[in-house]
Formats: structure tokens, C-alpha cells, sequence
């Protein structure tokens, strides 16, 4: 009798221990694609930084009157401040715009395309790595191609990139940029494949642009 009685016991505990764990096998299995999918967002914002030119659009960096030098002097550039708008990207074949942010926060990504702030800014002859929501801003990259020129206006000149190579590497992957280069290169990324917001996006495609010219807002 005390077997018997044990053995129920044992069952009201077993079985409802079992049905938890399948439950959590089949929330698992179901929601792996909503995780993958913030998960590969938040392998996006590298880093939380800081921004002072305001953080609002500002379409007038877009207007600057420009005098072509040959040579810039980096002793102009300011540090932004963290999350605000200091400049706006273009490449005018694949109808590329897009406001440029100091950091790569959430917030920054919503806004426009974000600068990780540990890379160089325009004009001073380092790296520079940005990144983008292939949804959104950088949904034109899927379209890209070697020989594209791309540009950066900022409230202290205007900046020529042409595209040298594309790549897709992992998001992890950790040679997929060098930030050490003593070059300025501009490197640009978001997530791959494009558009796939029901798929894993554990890829990044990757633009890399080598600099090819300058200029410098004229003094009044």
C-alpha cells in the first residue's frame, strides 16, 4: 500500500516536472528566431558612447559651400559629442542618405546610420567603421558595387570615399575590420542576408571605401 502510495506521489511530481520542461523545449524551439533576430541586433551596437553639434537632423551639414583642397588640416576637427548628428553619407548611384551619429546606441540606430566611436573621424587619416540597419538606412549596400563613390559632409568639409571590396563575414568575426591601420579607411556594415527579419542574421556584409579626396568649408 505504501508503495503504491508512493509511487502517485512520485507521479504528481514527475509528470507535471515533465510537462514544464517540454514546455520550455517548445518556447525554446519556437521563439529561436525572434532571438536570433535581437541577438544579431545587439551584436550590432559595438559600443554605448557619447556626442555636441545637437542631436536633431540637421540638413544643412548636407548644404556647406565647399572649397576643393588637396590637402586638410585635422587640427579642424571637433569631437562630437555622443548620439548627436555630425554629419551625412551619400552614395548618389544606389540612392544611398543617410544622417550620420557619433555612437551606435539603439537610440542612434533608429535615427540614422552610427559611428563606433573608438574609430576615427572624417578627416583624420584613420579608420572608420560604421554601421547601419539593413532594413533601413543601409538597405541600399545591397546594391553596391567596387568603383562607387561615397561621401561624407560634415560641418567642417566634405569627405570622398571610392568602394576598394566588399565582404560577409560573421558577426564575430574579428579580422573582418583592422582598426589599427594608420590609413583612413572608411568601413561601412550591416546585417546580412538583407531584409530577412523572420531569418538568422548572424552575418554582417561589410564595405570597405578607400579615400580619394577632400575639401574644406570656405572662411568667410
Amino acid at each position: 500500500m505504501k508503495s503504491n502510495n508512493s509511487k502517485r506521489i512520485a507521479s504528481y511530481i514527475v509528470m507535471p516536472l515533465l510537462f514544464i520542461i517540454l514546455g520550455f523545449i517548445v518556447l525554446f524551439i519556437s521563439g529561436k528566431p525572434v532571438v536570433d533576430i535581437i541577438k544579431s541586433y545587439g551584436n550590432m551596437i559595438i559600443t554605448k558612447g557619447a556626442p555636441g553639434y545637437g542631436n536633431k537632423y540637421d540638413p544643412e551639414l548636407s548644404k556647406l559651400e565647399m572649397n576643393k583642397k588637396s590637402t586638410f588640416d585635422a587640427n579642424h576637427i571637433q569631437v562630437p559629442a555622443l548620439e548627436t548628428h555630425y554629419g551625412n553619407l551619400y552614395c548618389e548611384r544606389v540612392e544611398l542618405e543617410a544622417p550620420i551619429y557619433y555612437g551606435d546606441s539603439d537610440t542612434v540606430l533608429s535615427y540614422g546610420v552610427g559611428q563606433y566611436t573608438a574609430s576615427g573621424l572624417p578627416g583624420e587619416g584613420k579608420p572608420i567603421l560604421i554601421g547601419g540597419h539593413d532594413g533601413t538606412y543601409f538597405a541600399p549596400l545591397e546594391h553596391i558595387k567596387i568603383g562607387d563613390v561615397v561621401t561624407i559632409e560634415t560641418n567642417y568639409g566634405q569627405f570622398e570615399y571610392k568602394v576598394a571590396a566588399t565582404r560577409i563575414a560573421d558577426a564575430l568575426e574579428a579580422d573582418a575590420y583592422d582598426l589599427s591601420q594608420e590609413k583612413e579607411q572608411l568601413i561601412l556594415y550591416t546585417c546580412y542576408p538583407f531584409n530577412q527579419l523572420l531569418r538568422d542574421s548572424s552575418e554582417r556584409f561589410f564595405v570597405y571605401c578607400e579615400r580619394i579626396s577632400d575639401s574644406e568649408t570656405v572662411s568667410e
